[in-house]
């Protein structure tokens, strides 16, 4: 009973501990916030600090709109609070300043004190500060001219720290695979840092670092040495730290334990023996047992001592001195001369002037504290490029309920973005469209992080509502070893594996982990992808009438085991009834992978995202750049993706799919698999007037139960919830977010939801549409039927109607469908009326009708007193027109066989003849595609694609041949065929070409004209004659390479055995302009043994010019 009172106690404990914790989180993105130091009817200047000093500026470098006629009332800002100027007058301002130290990282980490490391900043090294002028005087730094007192004794000695800090690495490595913890969540944790690089040698090298005791004061206490070191495997790690003179007089001061990637700080005092007389020394750390993945690093390490009161060299200097209880300390700083300034700086934001004569200086004392004094002669001049005129609006965040962030780069292109946002036909929202800097400045006081987005956006939910939605436009990269410090030109997220929901996650009172607002990101490079994502969201928002597509769902599940492809298969079938039963109505169709292996297998989808996809869903393994089951990038040119205006939602489960936080970036690699090539799904969604229109993936590892609980609630709350099928897919994903996190609090699931990334418009409404849609198709729906299959029309006492009917739109169970069916005769007309139940995608209803033998047409009408409140009402009536005389002798009739499913056919010549693979062609090829149909045919440019690679591997991609910018012609060669002629200024080299057709009605060519070729500038190479393989046991090809004006119109081949008896004679004729020509021998029962050939190559005139003779050998099987 003790027991579990304990426990209960001991659970209590930690529930209030837990939500305590929570508290103090949620407090940090509360009032007051950061903003509320600003005047917004202030002119404002920000300037980037680089280095710890003092600084000036010029006012003449400020800029010429910035009023400067009152020096007394300029004030200097940073991190919301006002800092003393040292002096300002009408030239120049002088103010101590300090670089970015990261204190606003720490926010980004669980819990916030576990980042261990101070002296170094995630996202920025620049200190920012702003210069306004205020109504009142400015605060300037107080000054001290205290007279020295002889009495007191003179400090001797400060404490010195000197901190060697290592930014090599990262300690969650992003790139090295072996360093990477098996599991990482987005936010940081373990103290994560950058650090040393990893010890060497495969695990046993060490990790050295040199010091030195310089100005050692007298009698001084021992120093001491702070190291902090991370773990760098999965693993327990073992330590050893040694100090000495040198690498040969090291002594073992301890052996420290860590944990895996955990952090650990450990601090020791020097004895006398580990420096040389000049007090150098060194640290060493290895671990106990040599491992190559015994991995560990050295984050910094600080030196602490009692050093005498002296400047060498130095320009600048500070000294921390020990505390006393007197109230002020006499200070003779050796070496300062009578240039140098004197700076008490406890207080980097209140510095007090310290002045003083030759024999020394009196600083003011607190009792019991240590203080920082500043001893310099060095001013550094802020560069005018570093002083950037700023503009604060003031923000009212119940004005605004749609906010863009974006880059100054894609600022025109948001802005455009916002305008459709604010219009009718986007959704009459209330834009805001905010640029980086801006934020930064506003909500983190001008420091370049994460942290300034979650600022705002906990200032603009709490104080203006809730129901709004943040759309990210613009880059980000957390690829550590990849990232730019100050974040030039990004958007950022937060972490690695990056998430965007932590942007937003538990703020204005949302549930921890659970975003707080709709959030999604458009990773654009350029203004152009801007743009061309609009157009896509407007044709997807458009009040089209062709819905039907969007019912059309495509399930894809790769595996690397029978039992993972069975496994992933069973997990996505599980989902069709949400699909099918569900308000959407929809159809499933599988892509199963087929082989059990660990490489991906390639996938033809094409035809199913032409014809138009709702959304496409992958469960199985993946990467960045490909899945395990590869249906390619949607610009992959063999594939002939083409699905203009149905833009499907994707969701991806596969590890790192969604990863867009890389750094690649590049739409036109040299090679498809080139390191820089821009990711998968950003491909996909970036494509102008192709690909997808919003896609959720996985920013980093994907595990089976985490992904397969997230897409059970996704498609429930997608299809089956009546009180989310509507909504945006932001709020889904926010529905689904609090779902997993009130009933899944396991860390997995909850990185899950972190890293769920959604690319695109979180305002969008997705895979859904508003009413149901009946439908009769004009081409397919009616069918006319004998009483039998045994009887014709004419033998048959009735007719029956088969009616295929759809519904293109929502589905409303139980809903009752009135079908009007009307036979006309030239005797008259019959109605006959039936009740349907509603249906989710397509039903047949049958009705018959005695034989008059007089039927000249049927007419169906759906809902024909348009009591069903439709998409669509235009598609709710069809005929079949009959001619009776026609179809009396048939059984069956229909309108279906006018339906155009035929694809057509292409031939591409080079030079007016078909090319043989690898040929050698002359420089120039002319290149003729003649497509033809079985339909009529217009000169339209867009029925053929015509790429070009420019290399013969997969060291370079396909390249789209544009007609504007080529000599290309298109005719009509007759009504069902075309002709389009390619002129190329192709010169020596290997290619690849491409060509895609399709017709008028959108069916591709079966496959694709793809043909490798060689182009030679020399027309008139010497004739070669290739025979092989020599010896053989089946075959012997030849092959001959002869000069363009060789006149070879023939060449005939004779072969002779041992005996000189002939057993072959073969004639092939040639193509002008042919280089390359290839034949083969195959004889039926070989003879081993010797052979000769001669090959006569013959003229116009039918005259032999050359005879190529040769030996072959054919040995037996």
């Amino acid at each position: 009973m003790l027991d579990s009172i304990s426990i209960l106690a001991k659970t209590m404990t930690l529930a209030i501990v837990a939500l305590l914790m929570q508290h103090a989180a949620s407090a940090q993105w509360g009032p007051p916030y950061a903003n509320g130091w600003i005047h917004y009817q202030k002119p404002y200047v920000k300037i980037g600090i680089a280095k710890k000093g003092i600084h000036r500026i010029s006012l003449a470098s400020l800029p010429k709109d910035f009023p400067t006629g009152s020096p007394d009332k300029l004030q200097l800002w940073r991190r919301g609070k006002q800092i003393s100027i040292l002096s300002a007058n009408n030239k120049e301002v002088l103010f101590y300043a300090l670089p970015n130290d990261g204190a606003s990282d720490s926010l980004l980490y669980r819990p916030t004190n576990s980042r261990v490391n101070p002296y170094f900043s995630l996202y920025s090294d620049e200190g920012a500060y702003f210069l306004t002028v205020g109504d009142a005087q400015g605060d300037r730094a107080k000054s001290v001219e205290q007279p020295v007192d002889q009495r007191l004794p003179e400090l001797t000695f400060h404490q010195e720290k000197v901190t060697t800090v290592y930014r090599e690495d990262y300690t969650l490595s992003t790139l090295k695979y072996e360093s990477t913890p098996p599991f990482l969540n987005s936010f940081f944790v373990n103290g994560a840092s950058k650090t040393s690089r990893i010890q060497d040698r495969d695990g046993a090298g060490s990790i050295t670092g040199n010091f030195e005791l310089k100005n050692l004061a007298s009698h001084a206490q021992l120093p001491n040495i702070k190291l902090l070191i991370h773990g760098r495997s999965n693993m327990e790690h073992q330590i050893e730290i040694y100090v000495g003179k040198n690498p040969k007089s090291l002594r073992l001061v301890n052996v420290l334990p860590i944990s895996r990637f955990s952090p650990a700080a450990y601090s020791f005092d020097l004895k006398p023996g580990d420096t040389d007389a000049e007090g150098k020394g060194i640290i060493s750390l290895k671990t106990t047992k040599a491992d190559i993945l015994n991995r560990f690093s050295l984050t910094y390490f600080s030196l602490n001592f009692q050093q005498s009161l002296q400047i060498d060299k130095q320009a600048s200097k500070e000294f921390t001195l020990v505390p006393t209880p007197d109230p002020w300390s006499r200070v003779n700083i050796k070496g300062a001369s009578q240039g140098f300034m004197f700076l008490e700086i406890s207080d980097p934001d209140k510095p007090v002037i310290i002045s003083g004569k030759k024999e020394g200086i009196m600083v003011p004392r607190q009792a019991g504290k240590t203080q920082a004094l500043l001893a310099s002669k060095e001013i550094i001049n802020v560069d005018a490029a570093k002083i950037k005129a700023v503009k604060l609006r003031p923000l009212s965040p119940k004005e605004a309920n749609y906010i863009i962030i974006t880059t100054e780069t894609l600022l025109e292109s948001a802005n455009q973005y916002a305008d459709y946002r604010a219009s009718q036909a986007g959704g009459s929202f209330k834009p805001l469209v905010m640029e980086i800097q801006e934020v930064y400045n506003q909500f983190n006081y001008g420091e370049p992080s994460p942290v300034a987005i979650r600022k705002m956006m906990s200032y603009m939910l709490t104080n203006g509502g809730k129901d709004k939605y943040l759309f990210l436009i613009g880059k980000s990269i957390t690829h550590n070893e990849k990232m730019k410090r100050e974040l030039p030109g990004e958007v950022p997220t937060i972490g690695y594996p990056g998430s965007d929901v932590l942007l937003v996650e538990g703020l204005a009172g949302a549930a921890r982990d659970v975003p707080a607002m709709p959030v999604g990101r458009l990773s654009a490079f350029t203004p152009r992808h801007v743009t061309d994502y609009l157009e896509k969201v407007k044709q997807y928002e458009s009040k089209s009438t062709d819905y039907a597509w969007r019912k059309n769902v495509l399930h894809l599940n790769g595996g690397k085991t029978v039992g993972e492809i069975t496994q992933l298969k069973g997990l996505l079938s599980i989902l069709e009834p949400d699909v099918q039963n569900g308000q959407l109505g929809g159809k499933v169709k599988q892509y199963v992978k087929q082989q059990a292996m660990a490489e991906p297998e390639p996938v033809n989808i094409t035809a199913d995202v032409n014809a138009g996809a709702g959304l496409i869903t992958f469960f199985g393994h993946g990467s960045t750049y490909i899945t395990d089951l590869d249906f390619g990038y949607i610009t992959d040119a063999p594939r002939n993706y083409n699905n203009r205006r149905k833009y499907p939602m994707m969701y991806f489960n596969g590890c790192g799919v969604g990863n867009i936080f890389t750094g690649r970036s590049n739409q036109n690699p040299k090679t498809p698999k080139s390191d820089d090539r821009i990711t998968l799904s950003l491909d996909w969604l970036l494509a102008p007037d192709r690909g997808a229109i919003a896609i959720i993936a996985n920013s980093f590892q994907s595990y089976v139960g985490p992904s397969a609980k997230y897409l059970r609630r996704l498609y429930h709350y997608m299809f089956t919830d009546p009180a989310t099928v509507h909504l945006p897919i932001g709020k889904i994903q926010m529905a689904v977010a609090s779902d997993i996190v009130t009933k899944d609090k396991d860390e997995y699931s909850i990185a899950n939801v972190h890293q769920s990334l959604l690319q695109g418009d979180p305002a969008l409404r997705l895979v859904t549409v508003e009413k149901p849609d009946y439908s009769v198709d004009p081409e397919e729906s009616i069918s006319l039927h004998s009483k039998s299959v045994s009887q014709s029309f004419e033998s048959s006492d009735s007719l029956k109607v088969k009616v295929e009917m759809y519904n293109n739109g929502r589905f409303v169970a139980g809903q009752d469908v009135r079908v009007k069916v009307t036979y006309f005769g030239k005797q008259g007309n019959v109605v006959k009326t039936q009740m349907l139940k509603s249906f989710p995608a397509q039903d047949t209803l049958q009705v018959t009708f005695l034989n008059s033998k007089d039927i000249q047409k049927i007419q169906v009408h759906v809902d024909p007193d348009h009591l069903i409140e439709e998409l669509n009402t235009s598609n709710n009536i069809t005929e079949l027109d009959i001619d009776w005389d026609i179809i009396k002798t048939k059984t069956t009739f229909s309108s279906g066989n006018t339906r155009d499913i035929v694809p057509p056919l292409i031939t591409v010549e080079f030079n007016d003849r078909l090319l043989q693979h690898k040929e050698t062609i002359s420089a120039d090829p002319t290149v003729t595609v003649l497509l033809s149909d079985d339909r009529l045919l217009l000169p339209d440019t867009s029925l053929v694609e015509i790429f070009l690679k420019r290399c013969g591997d997969d060291n370079c991609d396909f390249e789209k041949v544009t007609y504007g910018e080529n000599d290309i012609e298109i005719t009509i060669k007759d009504t069902k065929s075309l002709r389009l002629s390619y002129a190329t200024d192709l010169k020596a080299g290997t290619y690849e070409i491409l060509v895609n057709a399709k017709d008028r009605a959108g069916n591709a060519t079966a496959q694709p004209y793809r043909m490798l070729f060689e182009v030679v500038d020399n027309e008139n190479p010497p004739t070669e004659l290739v025979v092989s393989p020599n010896p053989t046991s089946v075959y012997l090809r030849f092959e001959l390479k002869v000069a363009k004006n060789a006149d070879l119109r023939a060449i005939r081949t004779v072969i002779y055995n041992q005996q000189g008896i002939v057993v072959e004679d073969k004639l092939i004729t040639v193509l002008p302009g042919t280089l390359t020509n290839e034949w083969y021998w195959l004889p039926a029962n070989p003879v081993p043994g010797l052979y000769v050939y001669k090959v006569f190559l013959i003229n116009e005139r039918n005259e032999p010019f050359a005879t190529l003779p040769g030996k072959a050998i054919i040995h037996g099987k």
